[in-house]
Formats: C-alpha cells, structure tokens, sequence
C-alpha cells in the first residue's frame, strides 16, 4: 500500500491525491473511531429511568401494532441526507476534513443509539435497535462509504496550489449511480420492512 503526497499538474503545481485504499482506510477508520466513540459514551450514560419508560413506551406501542409507521419524506430524508452531505463536501476543499467527520459523527450516533438500547433493555434492547436501524443501515451505510469516496477523492484534488480542476459530472455520476441504487433500496427498506420487523420483535419482547 503507498500512499502519494502529491502529484505535479500540468500547470506546474501539485495537488494531493491518495490511492484508493488508503482512502477507503482513512474514512473508515474515521467511521470505527465514531462507533467506538458512541459505544464509549452510551456507556458512560448510566441509568436513566424518565427515557426508559418513554422507549418502553413507544417498544410497546410498537408490538401493538400502534407503533413507528414513517412518512415517505421522513424516510427520504433519513436515508438521504448522509451521502447528500458528503457529495456537497466534495466540491469544496473543506471536505477533505469535512467527509471524515461525517463519517465519524455518522458512526457516532449509529453506535450511541444501539448501545443505548442494549443498555436500558439488554439483550432484547439489541434486538430492538437491531430491527429499527439494522436492516437499513446494512445498505445506507455501504452506499455512504461509495459517495464519501468519490466526494473525499474530489476534495482531495482541490487541494491543489494552482487552484481546483474542472469537475467532471461525467465521471462523479458513473461513481454516484450504485449509491442511489442502493439508497433507493435501503429507503424501500426502512418503508416496509423496518416497521414489520419491529412491530414483530417488540410484539414478541415487549408487548403484554
């Protein structure tokens, strides 16, 4: 694995570019670094008796058939919005830092969410959390990894001393093609499996 400081232009400057692995490494070393981070916190959060009762609440409404039904939007916006983000960091040198942080605040929330599940309700928190985030996030956060990719490899190049190169909508729509095939998926998903596997897991855990 090498990893290239920079790369002369034609121009005369230099611009810093990194091979694809190396890449892919870094953003998900930075995804890793948040979910540890999130698992850490959650953890330090302790007993908290008010918003146990309110998720037990919703975990049972839920196995009742009177649980999360999501809006269209709601879900568009959910699945979306990640990757939306990053593709806009990538047209501006800033996202050179910005993708990463993404990536790890991504991370971050993913990770604090499901452990704090599994710490009010143990085991049957997991499986909760596991039916609410899991099968979504098994295909929306593989296709963040592909537009955070092409994103952070283009805010990478604007780094370059004799100014950015001239975009090639070409080429970041043939990167960006299976990411919105599989945000289409992961959208259907959060619309009509999500909500029947939660409503039988909390059906089966939580409901009286």
């Amino acid at each position: 694995m090498s990893m290239a400081a920079g790369r002369t232009t034609e121009r005369g400057g230099t611009a810093l570019k990194w091979d694809g692995l190396t890449g892919l490494i870094l953003l998900g070393a930075c995804f890793l670094a948040g979910t540890l981070a999130g698992f850490g916190f959650s953890c330090l959060g302790g007993e908290s008796a008010p918003l146990r009762e309110y998720l037990l609440r919703c975990l049972t409404a839920a196995g009742e058939g009177n649980g999360f039904d999501p809006s269209l939007l709601s879900v568009i916006w959910e699945v979306f919005r990640w990757p939306l983000l990053v593709s806009l960091l990538g047209f501006t040198a800033l996202g050179a830092v910005g993708i990463p942080v993404v990536l790890a605040v991504r991370g971050f929330l993913l990770s604090y969410a499901v452990t704090a599940f599994a710490r009010l309700f143990g085991l049957e928190g997991m499986a909760a959390a596991l039916a609410a985030f899991g099968v979504t996030a098994l295909v929306a956060v593989p296709a963040l990894f592909v537009a955070a990719y092409s994103a952070f490899q283009s805010a990478l190049s604007r780094l370059s001393h004799d100014g950015p190169p001239a975009v090639s909508w070409r080429a970041r729509l043939s990167a960006l093609g299976p990411c919105a095939g599989l945000l289409a998926l992961a959208a259907a998903l959060q619309r009509t499996v999500m909500p029947a596997l939660l409503t039988a897991v909390c059906a089966r855990l939580f409901a009286s």
